[in-house]
């Protein structure tokens, strides 16, 4: 899929961070400020990071120094040199944000300079003010790299960057300061899913009913909501042949449409099942099929994992899609009507994808295994997307083979089915003796909490 797909998610590190009721203007004992005048240097510092940013033309951040492990859990000193432009009239505060470059995490340095002694409003033309503060990093600071966003703020007000240096300028205006190398908590590897893939002769027919016996009697995989989507289900089942891989899905909606018709288009713009398939797991020679509510086709091989292969993200994209696999079936029920959103329902998908045709295919044998991730787009109104997974540790980029579940191909489905996908007006299909919990059960469970229904929550 051609976007970066950004989930904002975590940081609630919006201007409210930053919002303070302004401090009253200091009395400082003899004491106190014998110990800001130590702090006003007579020379011109050479700091260890150089950054030469000037907020509003008033103040500016000559650079920084940094003393001490930057470690998880341990004490270091950053020493922030200010320069005052102009002489002070108001009490600004300065805001620094040490964000952690991949994943959201922040810690907030935010601070009157000096110990909180020295007030800006205080400041003198010329004067420059060492400001050393002595910080312990968090304990769960990831490891990699980080950088502090600086700038100043009183209440809701904020000191624009006002010379040409690395900087924000949205709601929030901020420098960007050096990157800085932290020696995070080792991270433990995120649990991946499992599921099984029964390898069965069943025969069926690609009519999007998902009605053949065979569907009720295999796992389904609930797909996970990304960030705040709402719970909406969308539950996929699977299982392999000696020629074919067949993939069956329902996805309940409230608002069922489709506008592409061609093959190829960009269908990850609409409400979309997406199917990501690398059956040896190293990043290469890969899947990505897709499927729309009306029954339109993405396929793509993709040689390299997509933004490491040669050329440019779109040009990657263009190479992959062009090659189709010839043998694939597909097929799409909709219980409700195609671009009318009255008494919409669910729709089902299915399909067949001959193994011969599989980017990378060398055999569908019991205890092989494969890297395999599902995603769902659902639009349920202009300007609202909410995604889904079945692993939903891939962030920023679902092409992330190494975080996607595996499916084990096996002889015989040993977890239990107990997520059935079935239509209104579909007859109960036979269920295969200790594989498959009852409908009772499920109903039981229902009443009890401990299964969502499968109609869709209220968006």
């Amino acid at each position: 899929m051609k976007r970066n797909f950004l989930f904002a998610i975590g940081l609630s590190l919006s201007l409210s961070a930053c919002q303070d009721v302004e401090p009253p203007a200091q009395v400082l004992t003899q004491e106190q400020w014998n110990d800001v005048k130590a702090n006003i240097l007579s020379e011109e510092p050479s700091p260890q990071y150089k950054v030469g940013a000037q907020f509003d033309e008033r103040i500016e951040l000559i650079g920084l120094d940094v003393s001490g492990p930057l470690e998880a859990g341990k004490e270091v000193t950053f020493t922030w040199y200010w320069r005052a432009l102009k002489d002070g009239t108001d009490n600004w505060k300065a805001f620094i944000h040490l964000d952690a470059a991949k994943k959201p995490f922040r810690q907030n340095l935010d601070h009157v300079p000096v110990r909180d002694l020295f007030q800006t409003g205080k400041w003198k033309k010329g004067q420059i003010i060492k400001d050393e503060q002595k910080v312990t990093i968090r304990n769960d600071f990831p490891d990699g790299d980080a950088i502090p966003y600086i700038g100043f703020f009183k209440g809701d007000a904020r000191l624009k960057v006002s010379n040409d240096v690395a900087k924000t300028q949205e709601a929030q205006p901020r420098v960007i300061g050096p990157t800085l190398k932290i020696k995070g908590k080792a991270e433990a590897k995120p649990q991946l899913p499992e599921a099984e893939l029964l390898k069965t002769d069943a025969e069926i027919q690609v009519d999007g009913k998902l009605d053949e016996p065979v569907w009720s009697s295999i796992p389904g995989i609930r797909l996970k909501p990304f960030g705040s989507a709402p719970m909406v289900n969308t539950i996929v089942k699977g299982f392999v042949s000696d020629t074919h891989l067949h993939i069956g899905a329902r996805m309940s909606d409230k608002n069922i449409w489709g506008k592409l018709t061609e093959r190829d288009s960009d269908t990850w713009t609409e409400e979309v099942l997406e199917l990501f398939l690398d059956v040896d797991g190293d990043g290469k020679d890969y899947l990505e099929l897709q499927i729309t509510p009306n029954n339109v086709i993405f396929d793509a091989h993709f040689k390299d994992q997509l933004g490491k292969g040669e050329g440019t993200r779109q040009e990657q994209i263009d190479r992959a899609r062009a090659v189709n696999l010839e043998g694939l079936k597909s097929a799409v029920h909709v219980e409700g009507t195609l671009n009318d959103d009255k008494e919409d329902q669910s729709w089902t998908a299915e399909i067949s994808i001959p193994l011969q045709e599989i980017p990378g295919f060398k055999s569908a044998n019991v205890g092989d295994s494969w890297a395999v991730n599902f995603y769902r787009f659902d639009r349920p109104e202009a300007g609202k997307t909410h995604a889904y997974g079945w692993s939903t540790e891939p962030r920023g980029d679902f092409h992330q083979v190494d975080k996607f579940g595996k499916l084990n191909i096996v002889s015989e489905v040993k977890m239990a089915p107990n997520l059935a996908i079935e239509r209104p007006n579909v007859a109960k299909l036979p269920q295969p003796k200790g594989t498959m919990v009852s409908p009772e059960l499920i109903e039981e469970m229902k009443k009890q909490g401990k299964m969502k229904p499968d109609a869709p929550e209220p968006k």
